[in-house]
């Protein structure tokens, strides 16, 4: 019997064991799948049952203490208040007061010339945010908005974002004053400058011409960066050279009484005051930044003033004042301050009648303390009577916010205007009487210094429910206002940084 056949019926025997061990594993992996059903079952029953999370779900995102639209609003406010001439401890209060307005119990600041630190911390640790400050201040018309935001976020409490894209539209906004208004402003400030300081008929020209100069190169100086780092000593050069160029066509032979006015937009003098409040008050950090910037911005101009000088060559002395205005020249110069470095600092709608009254007031302030003690009781009796005169102001129906109204009026002091004639002195080989008039300067920025501080203890209230001294000697009037009606004011005592700062505030008993 033959064996072979067709290919597909040939098999071979299978061994027993094999066909065992193929059945063990089937069994295996049939109870595992079974285990693995029966441990998801469970799972599913203690859920339902205890309603806890399944262990292989995520847990949910943790939230922060503090919503990054808050964190943003703050940041920006910081760095808007600064720009608009607040002292950093002063700034660091309206960050405390809008964080808890908004229920932010867990944000701590620490406020600096160049930016603002915001800590949160909670229990699961900290965390440190910046923003870095502007360069330049906000114009008059920006600060005013500034404080009406800050005062709608007294009587309301929009959403973060809101308050934010507001704050950046007017950090945005394009400066409402055309540039040849600018500059006349500058020419008519300018003048009214010279008016207080050396009202000479023959000076007038220098004045308008060295003015129209100054602003000039500030206006170059914001498109070609290189010229804005060396615009004390360009603007100190040029000035010299045109004032002792031209001694007699724009100075009337007194070329070096027209280097103040002209440069009076560069002084740092109200840096200098707000250093030495920020020192007096404890902020040592922000107090010695700002004392040394505005002292080696002194020396650029004095630096300016020595190479015009150097390139001039010996200049004569000056020629005897001919032709000196009567006692209204000074009162038509404070007339002319407030037209302007309202033009030049494009100054809010209807604010000019109140910019001209605090001016008058203060200057009224000071004149009498230069007669009754001399220039030193002059200087704090202008910036003690400056902050109550502008924080009355802001009370009236259309009046412009408290610092807006005292900007113009701290200008007007020129507390830096003593200490360039000092340094210049002292660069023209006149020594003994350059150090005794920079000493003065400094005397001077104390005395303005103490007379803010002075002024705003006047118009400040730390404790709710309280009034100010100014408010308990003169109630505001008791006017119900609708909704509609309701004025923003930024109701708060100015102080000076960039041309002032605020270093109180009344708007604490009208908030509680």
């Amino acid at each position: 019997m033959s064996t072979t056949g067709p290919r597909h019926l040939r098999t071979q025997p299978r061994p027993a064991g094999a066909s065992v061990a193929s059945v063990g594993k089937r069994l295996s992996h049939t109870a595992r799948r079974a285990s693995g059903v029966f441990d998801d079952w469970l799972v599913r029953r203690v859920v339902n049952r205890t309603g806890a999370p399944e262990a292989h779900d995520p847990p949910p995102p943790e939230e922060p203490p503090v919503s990054a639209d808050l964190l943003n609003l703050l940041r920006l406010l910081g760095v808007m208040l600064i720009g608009s001439g607040e002292t950093t401890g002063r700034v660091q209060e309206i960050l405390d007061d809008t964080a808890h307005r908004y229920g932010a119990t867990e944000v701590q600041f620490f406020v600096l010339p160049t930016g603002v630190f915001v800590r949160v911390q909670d229990s699961r640790g900290s965390a440190v945010d910046l923003q870095a400050a502007f360069t330049d201040t906000l114009r008059l018309d920006q600060i005013a908005a500034l404080y009406r935001v800050l005062d709608t976020m007294k009587h309301e409490l929009p959403p973060p974002t809101e308050v934010t894209e507001e704050l950046e539209r007017i950090v945005a906004s394009k400066r409402p004053t055309a540039v040849w208004l600018m500059l006349l402003g500058s020419m008519v400030l300018t003048i009214g400058l010279g008016l207080m300081l050396n009202p000479s008929v023959h000076a007038l020209v220098g004045y308008a011409v060295l003015g129209l100069v100054v602003q000039l190169l500030i206006l170059l100086a914001d498109r070609i960066p290189l010229l804005s780092l060396a615009l004390p000593v360009t603007a100190g050069a040029v000035v010299t050279l045109l004032a002792f160029g031209f001694p007699h066509a724009l100075g009337g032979g007194q070329p070096s009484q027209l280097l103040v006015p002209a440069v009076a937009s560069l002084l740092p003098g109200a840096m200098l005051t707000n250093g030495s409040i920020e020192l007096a008050t404890g902020s040592m950090v922000a107090g010695a930044s700002r004392t040394i910037a505005g002292l080696n911005k002194l020396l650029l101009l004095a630096f300016g003033i020595f190479v015009g000088l150097q390139f001039l060559g010996p200049q004569p002395p000056d020629a005897a004042p001919q032709s000196v205005l009567g006692w209204w020249a000074p009162l038509v110069g404070v007339l002319l301050i407030g037209f302007g470095h309202s033009w030049r600092s494009s100054a809010p709608p209807k604010s000019l009648f109140w910019l001209l009254l605090v001016l008058y007031v203060t200057y009224a302030a000071q004149r009498f303390g230069i007669q009754t003690g001399g220039a030193l009781l002059g200087a704090f009796l202008g910036g003690l009577i400056a902050v109550p005169a502008a924080y009355l102001v802001q009370r009236n129906r259309n009046a412009p916010p408290t610092q807006v109204a005292f900007l113009p009026a701290f200008w007007m002091l020129v507390p830096g205007g003593m200490g360039l004639t000092a340094v210049s002195e002292l660069v023209t080989s006149k020594g003994g009487n350059g150090l005794q008039v920079l000493v003065n300067v400094l005397l001077s920025v104390l005395a303005i210094a103490l007379g803010v501080l002075v002024g705003s203890g006047l118009t400040n209230t730390r404790k709710p429910g309280t009034a100010s001294m100014v408010d308990w000697l003169l109630p505001p009037p008791k006017v119900s206002l609708t909704k509609a009606d309701q004025r923003t004011t930024g109701r708060s005592a100015p102080g000076s940084t960039s041309q002032s700062s605020q270093l109180g505030t009344s708007e604490s008993a009208n908030s509680s």
